[in-house]
């Protein structure tokens, strides 16, 4: 009697011996789309927050002051500009879907405005991804600091919007790395945005901590140009600071100090209101490439831009603070809401 191992059948058909497989069973159209609607709760819950790259801005600026001091010296590598995004979550009825406004600064000043958009959120059954529009807002100067005014977006009117054809982003949940990539159709955005003489910008990966986004300027001539900039998102903190300056003249007491730990400074005042030259600086670094992050705080003597005197933790520390005898200040994350400087809708 022919006997079979039990790695193997026999196949009567064929005359052949075939391996045996386990087929899984397919899942079904219902958890499909409750894995659908978890990515989706998701990417709403990472998307929102404040987003700053002062790492990235700190770290070019590093190697830029190590290639100089190499012998021969290096070639300098071009600036990165320091990037602040607010995404926070907003409600137009007449326009629909899962809003977020989106404002952006350049540089430490929050208060100069840069760029300004909405983005509408909605899963895309045709795709199987989540689809994300850009909208350009009417009157953008009325718009400004909108986040703290959401009742602007009320009778927003869709027709007002400006969005450019073929822009749209797709996002697609990875669960070996744990972050959503998003994409656009291949060519469609830099022509469109091309003919319209804008800039496509392009959001190319999103995580519980990380934004980065990049962003391609495509003229008539075809020339493009192009650079990634990647953010995290921020931590508020709270504190408070009591003492006097260098010289003995006594400061202004402050319970109400706020700072988020992406390289925000806060000038210190005499106690007419006046301002002195210190600073207090709070920044999240991997420090001199140890790969090792840290939370930085520094004090920082404006007049010359040096470093008076810092202390560090771990980026997830409850408490962080210094005592120098004549000045002391002391900080903890905010309670609620830490991604946002401000009340969000999001409390």
């Amino acid at each position: 009697m022919f006997q079979l191992s039990r790695k193997f059948t026999l196949c009567l058909t064929l005359g052949l011996l075939v391996p045996t497989i386990a087929i899984a069973q397919a899942p079904s159209a219902s958890s499909l789309a409750a894995d659908r609607k978890a990515e989706l709760t998701r990417f709403l819950e990472w998307f929102g927050g404040e987003w700053d790259n002062f790492e990235q801005v700190w770290q070019r600026k590093t190697d830029n002051e190590t290639r100089a001091a190499a012998q021969p010296p290096l070639p300098e590598l071009a600036p990165i500009a320091n990037s602040h995004h607010i995404l926070v979550p907003v409600a137009a009825p007449k326009v629909g879907g899962q809003l977020f406004y989106m404002q952006q600064s350049l540089g430490a000043d929050l208060s100069k405005v840069y760029r300004q958009r909405l983005y509408r959120v909605t899963p895309d059954a045709s795709s199987q991804a989540i689809k994300l529009e850009t909208f350009s807002l009417p009157d953008e100067k009325s718009f400004v600091d909108a986040h703290l005014k959401p009742a602007l977006f009320a009778q927003l009117d869709p027709a007002s919007l400006r969005a450019v054809p073929g822009c749209e982003q797709y996002w697609r949940y990875q669960a070996s790395t744990k972050e959503y990539i998003g994409s656009m159709l291949p060519g469609a955005c830099s022509k469109a945005a091309a003919e319209a003489g804008s800039l496509a910008t392009d959001l190319v990966k999103l995580s519980e901590k990380e934004l980065w986004i990049s962003e391609q300027a495509r003229n008539q001539q075809g020339s493009q140009s192009g650079t990634t900039i990647r953010t995290r998102k921020v931590r508020y903190y709270l504190g408070w600071m009591f003492g006097k300056d260098s010289d003995g003249r006594r400061l202004q007491g402050r319970r109400d100090l706020q700072l988020h730990n992406e390289g925000q400074i806060v000038t210190l005042n005499f106690e007419d209101g006046s301002p002195s030259k210190l600073q207090i600086q709070l920044a999240q670094l991997t420090y001199q490439n140890t790969r090792a992050a840290i939370l930085k705080l520094t004090l920082l003597d404006q007049s010359n831009g040096k470093t008076i005197a810092y202390t560090w933790s771990d980026p997830e520390s409850n408490t962080i603070g210094m005592n120098l005898g004549w000045i002391q200040f002391g900080f903890k994350p905010k309670t609620s809401d830490l991604a946002f400087g401000f009340a969000s809708k999001t409390d």
